[in-house]
């Protein structure tokens, strides 16, 4: 029988499995900034909670209510893209050097039904040139 490749509602629901891949995350944050990292995602997830329990999970923002100034995740938008493109570098590169070169490619180019978009990782490289 093949090994399962793609995620599934018990994976997605696994609290230590997630932890671990946060613990790694973290690993590329500087030591002294991870205590701080940790503090305001906490602070933003629990304040999100909120919204979401007030709203049903959903709010339309007019775009004129819209404070790029006050919004992270506008003001840092370059930032972000790198840091996550540092993060997506860093963890196929474990992938790969952890895995024989066909199981790597079976993991990371397998269908992720609780990813975006089409769940394939092909999908958002075919095009791609440097």
């Amino acid at each position: 029988m093949p090994k399962r490749r793609s995620e599934d509602r018990k994976d997605i629901e696994n609290v230590e499995a997630w932890a671990e891949v946060i613990k790694d995350l973290l690993w590329l944050v500087p030591i002294d900034r991870r205590a701080d990292v940790l503090a305001l995602v906490a602070k933003n997830e629990e304040a999100a909670r909120k919204e979401r329990e007030a709203t049903d999970g959903f709010r339309l923002i007019p775009f004129a209510e819209i404070n790029f100034d006050k919004s992270p995740g506008l003001r840092h938008w370059n930032a972000i893209m790198r840091l996550k493109s540092l993060v997506v570098q860093v963890f196929v590169r474990r992938i790969a050097n952890n895995h024989s070169a066909e199981d790597a490619a079976q993991i990371l180019f397998a269908p992720h039904p609780y990813g975006n978009g089409s769940g394939l990782l092909r999908d958002y490289l075919k095009d791609l040139r440097t």
